[in-house]
């Protein structure tokens, strides 16, 4: 069976949750004010909001399909060790390591904001363990590629949309719209669904003669706002899709944009060839496709922000901390993730410079590392 299509998988919606469960989550985001502080999750952004309740969801549908769930219990009662234990046995027989992992952040997260009064610090060991055994599903190192290369690819596909053998305009319009993405995710690395959501006069706005991106923070996944400038090679190019190729793509209408006429015209700065604006599967769409087919491989939106991290590190690794910044991390623990793999693969490409340097060596006859002679002996033949 398709594991999308997999009942055990669904993720139980807050609609349907048991009546204390849905009580608990509502107050749990309850908006306060200087007389209330509001629920534990208030101060959630939209995005985190439907991760927990999606974790929370999960839990549930495990707990009706094993007849465990109790429509008469609260949260607290119903997260008990022994149901935990049972729930983490199930997800690791369907599930990878890091989705294990997700799965137990998500249902923490809810507990803590729905019970805020119990202790959860049992199940926070836990976690803890999980994140330490956790191993993902593919190695993606192998699917990294330097980021220099990405960014030369957006600025190759941005170069062939404007010759003479482009194709089509509506080929060339879409052509560099993933050239322009492809290169502004590879010089500004953003989560998918920021770099989706940028809209003309509030994400992307105009300042000195120069463009910059800018969001707040309950728009950003850990809260912490964004403010960047773009880099000055992708200005002139910004300005060029701005006035010539996305008014073109905004005037065409298609399966995803009926009735353009009667709606407001989209502030969206990327436009899809239907004239609506573009989704986050799109983009992630067009991505993957156009890398896979010049990469050899899926290079997806997160791997951007990989390969930035381990570009950094290997090129420029006395500004290493520059890498909690451009990709907006709270705190230096993920970023130094990367810089650990970047000093494996620098120490890599060192053994392997160091063993090429030996066959060549053994090749000339002039091997001299730790006091090997410098040219092989010629012994007289035998008479």
């Amino acid at each position: 069976m398709d594991h999308k299509k997999d009942p055990a998988r669904v993720c139980m919606k807050p609609s349907g949750w048991p009546e204390a469960d849905s009580q608990a989550w509502e107050s749990a985001l309850q908006q306060g004010d200087v007389l209330e502080p509001g629920g534990e999750g208030a101060h959630w952004s939209d995005c985190t909001r439907r991760n927990v309740a999606k974790g929370y969801g999960r839990f549930l549908t495990w707990l009706q399909g094993s007849g465990r769930l109790d429509p008469s219990a609260v949260p607290a009662e119903r997260a008990t060790q022994e149901h935990v234990a049972a729930y983490i046995a199930d997800l690791r027989a369907r599930n990878a390591g890091s989705t294990v992992l997700a799965r137990i952040q998500e249902l923490t997260h809810a507990l803590r904001v729905m019970a805020p009064e119990n202790d959860w610090s049992w199940l926070l060991r836990i976690q803890a363990r999980l994140m330490h055994t956790a191993k993902p599903a593919r190695d993606k190192r192998k699917r990294i590629v330097d980021i220099r290369a990405l960014y030369a690819y957006g600025l190759t596909l941005m170069a062939k949309a404007d010759s003479e053998d482009g194709g089509t305009p509506l080929k060339r319009a879409t052509r560099y719209s993933d050239g322009l993405i492809i290169a502004l995710l590879a010089a500004r690395p953003l989560r998918r669904r920021n770099i989706t959501a940028i809209e003309i006069g509030k994400h992307l706005v105009r300042r000195a003669g120069t463009y910059w991106l800018q969001f707040e923070g309950a728009e950003i996944k850990n809260g912490r706002p964004i403010e960047a400038p773009l880099p000055d090679e992708l200005v002139s190019r910004l300005e060029r899709y701005l006035t010539y190729y996305r008014p073109f793509l905004a005037r065409r209408t298609g399966r995803w944009n009926r009735g353009r006429d009667t709606d407001a015209p989209t502030k969206a700065l990327w436009i899809s060839r239907d004239g609506s604006a573009m989704t986050g599967i799109a983009i992630y769409f067009r991505i993957t496709k156009l890398t896979k087919a010049r990469f050899g491989h899926v290079v997806s939106p997160h791997l951007f922000r990989d390969a930035a991290a381990t570009s950094i590190a290997i090129e420029d690794p006395e500004h290493v901390l520059i890498t909690r910044e451009i990709l907006g991390h709270r705190t230096l623990r993920t970023s130094e993730r990367h810089y650990n793999h970047a000093q494996s693969l620098e120490a890599l490409r060192r053994h392997q410079a160091h063993v090429l340097q030996l066959r060549k060596s053994t090749r000339t006859g002039k091997l001299t590392e730790r006091g090997l002679p410098e040219a092989r002996r010629q012994e007289p033949c035998a008479p």
